[in-house]
């Protein structure tokens, strides 16, 4: 379930910027996830209330929209 450990560094970056900022609460954390993710919403939902615990994200919700993935590949260079 690595929707739990990505939760958790979402939140992390969250609360950061939002201290830096001066922000005493954040309302909602927006999300927006490439198809080809294989991640699963309603465990990124579950992750999401349990680990919202710090009083600046404890009362927010959790958005999340899906887009089209995009792949890029570097293609590589035999020598360089």
């Amino acid at each position: 379930m690595h929707e739990v450990s990505l939760m958790a560094e979402v939140l992390s970056i969250v609360e950061t910027v939002a201290q830096e900022e001066g922000m005493v609460a954040v309302h909602k954390v927006k999300l927006v996830l490439g198809e080809g993710l294989l991640l699963m919403p309603d465990s990124l939902q579950f992750a999401f209330d349990i680990l919202k615990k710090e009083p600046i994200a404890d009362t927010a919700t959790l958005e999340m929209e899906t887009k089209e993935g995009r792949v890029f590949c570097v293609e590589y260079i035999e020598g360089e």
